[in-house]
């Protein structure tokens, strides 16, 4: 898949894509951080195996914590791959990550009601037993890949309105096609 896929697929198509690759990777592989991550990165061939392995240990709620979920912070992670600034001392590039992740939170707060993955998930991973009861009920196979295919596509939504918003070329990262 390149860049020029993306281009080429309706804003519909993207989101498809975006929701059965994340809630496939999610189910097969674990890990909803890394599985919204790196349905991007296929997405938009910026494959970075160092940004894959900082998004391990948000799976759970940070560590199975039950806090922030992983597959919103992959979600902000795919976002900040993408529009994040670069260089340290350009400080004032970063509203360019700042308002479409805002957005991603609205969206994913308005879906789940929460941002913890302990009150989407319904279980607290961290209590004795905890892990168990979740891999036993069912839910393990249901909830997480279905909340990482729901979030990527609210990113692959917010993705591509900034295309359309922006004109963005993706051949051209961070330059402004002219009309």
């Amino acid at each position: 898949m390149s860049r020029l896929d993306y281009l080429s697929w309706t804003r519909e198509e993207f989101m498809e894509r975006a929701y059965r690759m994340a809630h496939e990777r999610e189910l097969v592989y674990g890990a909803c951080s890394q599985s919204v991550l790196s349905t991007f990165q296929d997405l938009l061939d910026m494959n970075d195996e160092y940004l894959l392995k900082a998004a391990t240990a948000f799976a759970g709620g940070i560590s199975r914590q039950g806090m922030i979920c992983g597959a919103l912070a992959g979600g902000i992670m795919t976002i900040s791959m993408k529009y994040g600034r670069a260089n340290m001392e350009d400080y004032f590039s970063d509203i360019n990550c700042h308002v479409p992740v805002r957005k991603l939170c609205r969206m994913f707060k308005e879906e789940f009601k929460s941002f913890n993955c302990r009150d989407i998930s319904g279980y607290d991973l961290m209590a004795p037993g905890g892990i168990k009861q979740f891999y036993a009920s069912g839910d393990h196979d249901k909830l997480p890949p279905e909340t990482a295919g729901k979030t990527a596509k609210m990113v692959a939504s917010v993705l591509y309105d900034l295309k359309e918003e922006l004109k963005f070329d993706l051949g051209k990262v961070d330059e402004v096609v002219e009309e």
